[in-house]
């Protein structure tokens, strides 16, 4: 080897060095220019991220992320950097989704549904605006159109099990009993051991006659969720509808039992021991509890029902013909308002449509249900005549809160 001339290898060396300085350079240089932002602001802090902003209004990357950080962790200080970003981009999906949402939440149903509604015609195969909007309308009662975008969200991602369960649940309001079997076999075959799914399917199953499946289904969905509610008084519900004798008895009082440790203020409670008493033969002791069902929960129809039969087997007759008048003419008031329900899901702005199920569920003595459909039609048009009527009733605070809308 000549003197002076380096080693082959130290020569590799030295430029291996020198190409991981100039890739570190070029990586450094590509974090803090306009391409990095996304990367750069999420490794900041919410304070920062803040601060930043004060000095720099106009950077849409930076509302973006700090509104979507905020709306991922549920805070509704979301709703001002997501606004900011909508502004500066209403074509952002998942900006518009998280806005449109956040509005949903809070009960600004008609602005929720303008940002939802563009962000689908911008993207019209963004899953999360698909799915959003079709909550909206799911919640306004409008299952036709809430269809539409289940289906489309199910077209475009045949693997999102919600899709399915929301398109079972709206086919079921519906009364499309096979489509609603189809769409849960679609997201079980997804998530078999999904316990909402498995509940719906209880439920879907038990309504069409496959009690066996049914009852196997919310039995399975209640051992997966021992501490989700919803569940479990489910299975108790279908149980104790569908019970096939002593051992479906001591499940449901299992399930009671449950039901009653996750929610010792559970309205239902008593029905639920009243009604098992009485399929067991108890009669003095299921009087008692649906007497107290009645003051607890003097919207549920099946209350009266089961405390008609309970009475008539205790020969006390008059207080049997009085409760079976009171289910008779409450069966009928849930008949008109399911049929004013199917209206407003044709016609789901029709302020008459919704002071007449109003008028129907003040009669039925649902306050809670008539207080969420004054919101959605004052909502609409809280000038409308028929909607001030009921305005009119509410304290100023009150009415006022159902009425503001969004800035």
């Amino acid at each position: 080897m000549r003197s002076g001339t380096r080693p082959v290898g130290r020569r590799v060396a030295v430029a291996g060095g020198a190409l991981a300085a100039l890739a570190a350079g070029a990586a450094l240089a590509w974090y803090y220019s306009p391409a990095g932002a996304p990367a750069r602001y999420q490794r900041m802090s919410l304070v920062d991220l803040r601060r930043h902003l004060e000095g720099h209004p106009r950077d849409r990357v930076a509302w973006r992320t700090l509104g979507l950080r905020l709306a991922r962790d549920g805070d509704a200080l979301a709703e001002r950097p997501l606004r900011e970003a909508f502004a500066l981009d209403p074509s952002d999906p998942e900006v518009a989704t998280g806005l449109g949402e956040l509005l949903l939440a809070t009960g600004r149903l008609p602005e929720a549904f303008q940002v939802l509604r563009a962000a689908v015609e911008h993207n019209p195969d963004f899953v999360l605006a698909r799915m959003a909007l079709g909550r909206l309308y799911r919640r306004k009662g409008s299952y036709l159109h809430a269809v539409e975008q289940y289906e489309h969200a199910a077209k475009v991602d045949p693997r999102n099990g919600d899709a399915w369960h929301e398109l079972a649940m709206c086919y079921l309001q519906m009364q499309q009993s096979q489509k609603a079997q189809e769409a849960m076999r679609r997201a079980l075959e997804i998530e078999p051991r999904h316990p909402h799914y498995l509940s719906l399917k209880a439920s879907v199953d038990a309504a069409t006659g496959q009690v066996d499946s049914g009852i196997e289904a919310a039995r399975k969905a209640a051992s997966i969720a021992p501490t989700d509610l919803k569940i479990q008084v489910n299975l108790a519900n279908i149980l104790l509808a569908h019970q096939r004798g002593p051992e479906d008895l001591r499940a449901a009082e299992e399930a009671i039992g449950q039901v009653e440790a996750l929610a010792p203020d559970y309205p239902l409670k008593s029905y639920l021991r009243g009604e098992l008493e009485r399929l067991r033969g108890n009669w003095q002791v299921a009087a008692r509890y649906l007497e107290q069902a009645v003051r607890d929960a003097p919207e549920q129809n099946e209350v009266y029902f089961s405390l008609f039969q309970t009475y008539r087997r205790l020969n006390r007759r008059a207080e049997a013909s009085r409760m079976e008048a009171i289910f008779r003419r409450r069966q009928e008031l849930q008949r008109q308002i399911d049929n004013v329900r199917i209206a407003l899901g044709a016609d789901s702005d029709n302020v008459a449509l919704y002071a007449r199920l109003i008028e129907l569920q003040l009669r039925a003595g649902d306050e809670r249900a008539a207080l969420g459909s004054l919101q959605a039609a004052a909502q609409i048009d809280p000038a409308a005549p028929q909607i001030q009527k009921y305005l009119r009733r509410l304290p100023k605070e009150q009415a006022a809160a159902l009425t503001r809308r969004a800035p």
